[in-house]
């Protein structure tokens, strides 16, 4: 018998070691979470014999924690359509890995091994779960698999630097750019799959885009200095992120403006989240400076929307509210009906991206 030399040995894996830095720098190309993650489970079924790899992401909700499927593919099928979130609890193995904060594994009916990694931001906050399926052993591909859970943690960290506003922690303006498209055509894909009958008895649910300015806030700055000016912003974003939920996307324009995307609900039910938002900041004394007040403008993301109208559309709200009193929450559509505005079409009927 002829044995294989060291030397073939040390090719085949060679071509192991290119084949897996080849995948390594084209996972670190990505720039958007979108497309790291699906890079990533597709990049782990080239280079294994994995059967599934899905991300998913806890979600807390009215009615509890979820998980939400952000990316998924499968042998034989590339990547798997999108899927709505479900109840941690009807996921055994993820509860059970969120709950003990480490791997979790069982086997399946479908004789297929399940194993689910929790990926941990640097303050040991679960972000997202690594879950794999396997018809075989995954003891061999389990180094290969976490260690790309690690690169895919510390590419989250760094994504969501770059995301973040250096202030106040929340998304910036060049996130808000980049998510807005995506929502809109979320919402078209729910018009589209969502059956009529479900939609009306929904009474309208959708994503509400809500801009928020802080009244007076130049008088803040002259009179007390950017010192305290920059410390309502912190406190003002602390109060976004204590009334809104954690679903609804918070993101500071610029300056003293500040934008929220409510998760799909009702429009008495947006109205609500936005006035208990602006009683919060109307009661809360801000050291030194005493009481701010904010006014907001919303509209509803429609299908089929444009992200510079809908912009737009919540703006002229926005500087209604301002013009006649502050202080206020007012809808584009209650705006419109009453006459206070008149509807325009936006200038060029295609966004070039």
């Amino acid at each position: 018998m002829i044995r294989p030399s060291l030397a073939t040995h040390s090719h085949a894996l060679r071509i192991d070691l290119e084949s897996v830095m080849e995948s390594v720098v084209r996972i670190t190309e990505q720039r958007t979470r979108e497309n790291l993650e699906q890079c990533l489970v597709t990049t782990l079924l080239e280079l294994t014999n994995l059967h599934r790899v899905a991300i998913l992401h806890p979600l807390m909700r009215g009615d509890g924690l979820h998980v939400e499927f952000l990316a998924a593919a499968e042998q034989g099928k590339g990547l798997l359509p999108e899927r709505e979130s479900a109840l941690l609890e009807q996921d055994h193995l993820v509860a059970e890995s969120w709950a003990l904060a480490e791997e979790t594994r069982q086997a399946g009916a479908d004789g297929l091994v399940r194993m689910c990694l929790p990926i941990a931001s640097q303050r040991d906050e679960i972000s997202a779960f690594l879950c794999i399926d396997t018809s075989t052993d995954p003891a061999p591909v389990l180094g290969l698999v976490r260690g790309f859970a690690a690169i895919y943690r510390n590419f989250l960290g760094i994504l969501r630097e770059a995301e973040r506003d250096t202030l106040t922690g929340l998304k910036n303006r060049k996130t808000f750019d980049e998510k807005i498209g995506r929502i809109i055509a979320h919402s078209h894909t729910l018009a589209q799959l969502v059956p009529q009958e479900r939609r009306q008895h929904e009474a309208g649910e959708q994503h509400w885009l809500g801009m928020l300015d802080i009244d007076h806030f130049k008088r803040v700055n002259d009179t007390f200095g950017h010192v305290f000016g920059d410390e309502v912003l912190l406190l003002f974003a602390a109060m976004m992120r204590k009334i809104f939920r954690s679903d609804d996307l918070l993101f500071r324009f610029g300056g003293e403006e500040f934008v929220v995307v409510l998760a799909p609900t009702t429009a008495d039910h947006a109205r609500q989240a936005f006035e208990r938002f602006r009683a919060m900041v109307e009661a809360f004394a801000f050291p030194q400076v005493g009481q701010v007040t904010v006014s907001i403008g919303f509209v509803a993301v429609k299908p089929g929307d444009i992200a510079s109208a809908v912009i737009g559309q919540a703006d002229e709200a926005l500087y209604w509210a301002k013009r006649n009193g502050r202080n206020q929450i007012h809808m584009y559509e209650d705006l419109l009906r009453d006459g206070h505005l008149t509807a325009h079409t936006e200038e060029g009927a295609i966004e070039l991206f």
